[in-house]
């Protein structure tokens, strides 16, 4: 799907974009820096997920199934190599990991693209263009934070999944009650939006490999000035309008 000519951090956004104006089913899944840290099994504590390589492998064992699994309408986001985006390639802006990233996942070309790919300088645009879009749809769920304020969202939601701290872990039961209520109410045509960490990632994988009827998009912490209130708060760069709003992620090698 993603053209590896001249290959664009806008570019791909706006196939994105169409394929979800489109309705077109498919399923994203991003691995940023938290998730490198996981994958590569150092251990981690950002405040709102946290890996214990001693007590966690089970849930790194379905993370890393899910940054290897290969289907088509199943793509993978990745950090990009850029230095002044320590987003992407943290830690220290180590730009192997971008490579290391790409080659570990066994994705063929077609599907990987940034895993920054709504946020940095692409946020704007996403506001503007990508999130009136998800009110086409007729049933969206929402799996986030509990503290979510969903009343402000610009879209109604069908269901929300409500998840706590550290919910790759701790919620991860919630995968075969979403299952559930997919078969209960056969559940098609219908917008799965995914705010909690790794876990959006762990969901993409294993809902799009249960049921291809629906769209999964792991869109990270692009909504939280709806869902959690004042952006300048955010530890996220993007989201309080630091230097990271004016970032274009690149390509690598």
């Amino acid at each position: 799907m993603f053209d590896y000519q001249g290959k664009n951090f806008r570019g791909d956004l706006e196939i994105l974009k169409n394929m979800i104006e489109q309705k077109k089913k498919f399923s994203f899944s991003k691995f940023a820096d938290g998730e490198f840290h996981v994958l590569k099994n150092l251990g981690l504590n950002n405040g709102e997920f946290w890996f214990n390589p001693a007590t966690h492998q089970k849930n790194r064992k379905m993370l890393i199934e899910a940054f290897r699994y290969v289907n088509d309408g199943y793509y993978v986001g990745v950090s990009c190599p850029y230095p002044a985006c320590a987003a992407c390639v943290s830690p220290k802006n180590d730009k192997t990991i971008h490579q290391w990233m790409k080659k570990n996942s066994l994705q063929p070309d077609s599907n990987l693209t940034w895993a920054n790919i709504f946020v940095n300088s692409n946020y704007d645009y996403y506001l503007k263009n990508v999130v009136p879009l998800y009110e086409k749809f007729d049933q969206i769920y929402l799996v986030s934070n509990d503290k979510s304020d969903i009343s402000r969202l610009p879209f109604n939601v069908k269901k929300h999944y409500k998840i706590g701290l550290n919910c790759w872990v701790n919620d991860v039961g919630l995968i075969d009650d979403i299952k559930k209520d997919i078969d209960a109410r056969n559940i098609k045509d219908a917008l799965f939006l995914f705010c909690c960490g790794p876990f959006g990632n762990i969901l993409a994988h294993q809902l799009w490999h249960f049921s291809k009827n629906n769209t999964y998009i792991d869109i990270g912490s692009t909504l939280n000035p709806f869902l959690l209130g004042d952006p300048g708060k955010s530890t996220r760069g993007y989201l309080s309008g630091n230097k990271d709003r004016n970032v274009t992620c690149v390509w690598g090698d």
